[in-house]
């Protein structure tokens, strides 16, 4: 008896579990190339972008450095 109702609940639950990885498995759309579906995931630069964050970063410190030797020649309080 238990162990027709455990063979009952096994393959009801099998066919529910392979009934929703089917359901995901299957996709409509168009099949993307790896490298774009792992560039969102990829935290490295290209070059271009690694060009501009280097001249950006040259920028901040000459504006820093500036800033610096403002400070240093700025009159000084008695």
């Amino acid at each position: 008896m238990f162990s027709h109702s455990a063979y009952r609940l096994a393959a009801v639950l099998s066919v529910i579990l392979l009934s929703g990885c089917t359901s995901s498995l299957s996709d409509p759309g168009p099949m993307q190339q790896f490298s774009d579906v792992i560039r969102s995931y990829d935290s490295t630069l290209d070059k271009s972008e690694r060009d501009a964050a280097i001249t950006d970063l040259k920028h901040e410190k000459e504006r820093q450095q500036a800033q610096v030797k403002k400070v240093k020649n700025a009159p000084q309080a008695n």
